[in-house]
């Protein structure tokens, strides 16, 4: 199974580490240059700055577009790929898992990694015995876009979902894609550098977010009619959680996911 790494050009720390990380692993890493304020022309910028449930920043459309250039190579290949951002530390036994997820059929998306947030995982599950792991259902999730196995279906679908909708933050954009067939490992596989400390996890980068690190405003909204619209969109974006918890909640329950300390 490829792997793609997405890596600003500048972060030779974190580019550093996913390369002695994939020699490690044995993984058949691709680098992919990631994309910065600098890439995004100003036209296309404020045509999407303003499609999402709050103005988008212009890191954050970056961010998302480096994405959205991966989900192109996936949608355009016949099998399943793992998603890295550069800051994503991964488990020992990520190679086991990925060579038993590359025999998934009908599926578009698995979340490796947790982010002290709980999710709505289905009760049911997929035992992985040779792992001691679980996958559950991920049925609803709010935060996680560093470390993900992409099937061509699903990343079919977030392009077509760009096509019809716009963008918005990546990890919200890929959970609220509610018709992907999404799983969830249990334990979890990967943590970002910045949660690293929290698991327990000794972190060998950085672990600031380079997004947040860079203090970009948000655009400016246009008009108070502008400001409204986004508060509609907010308020419709909670219903529809709200809809999707209840209407889920039967099959089944919050919880947070850990991970296995011996494998980190």
């Amino acid at each position: 199974m490829k792997t793609y790494i997405l890596n600003l050009p500048s972060a030779l720390e974190r580019r550093n580490f996913q390369t002695k990380q994939a020699q490690r692993l044995g993984l058949e890493a691709l680098f992919i240059d990631a994309q910065t304020p600098a890439d995004i022309p100003e036209a296309f910028f404020q045509a999407h700055a303003f499609s999402w449930e709050r103005p988008i920043k212009i890191t954050e459309v970056a961010c998302f577009m480096s994405h959205h250039l991966v989900w192109q190579k996936i949608a355009g290949s016949k099998e399943p790929a793992l998603v890295l951002e550069d800051d994503a530390i991964l488990a020992h036994n990520t190679p086991k898992l990925l060579a038993c997820l590359a025999q998934w059929e009908d599926v578009d998306h698995v979340s490796l990694e947790t982010r002290q947030r709980q999710k709505l995982l289905g009760r049911r599950f997929k035992a992985m015995d040779s792992l001691n792991a679980h996958l559950h259902p991920l049925l609803q999730d709010r935060t996680g876009a560093a470390a993900y196995v992409l099937w061509p279906s699903g990343a079919r679908a977030l392009l077509a979902k760009f096509e019809q909708q716009g963008m918005g933050l990546a990890d919200a954009f890929i959970s609220s894609t509610y018709q992907l067939n999404s799983w969830q490992t249990v334990p979890a596989f990967a943590i970002q550098a910045d949660v690293a400390s929290a698991y327990g996890v000794s972190c060998p980068i950085a672990p600031q977010s380079l997004i947040a690190r860079e203090k970009v405003p948000s655009p400016p909204t246009r008009s108070s009619l502008h400001d409204l619209q986004f508060k509609w969109r907010r308020l419709n974006a909670q219903l529809r959680l709200a809809a999707r918890y209840l209407t889920c909640l039967w099959r089944a329950r919050r919880q947070f996911v850990g991970i296995d300390p011996a494998q980190f």
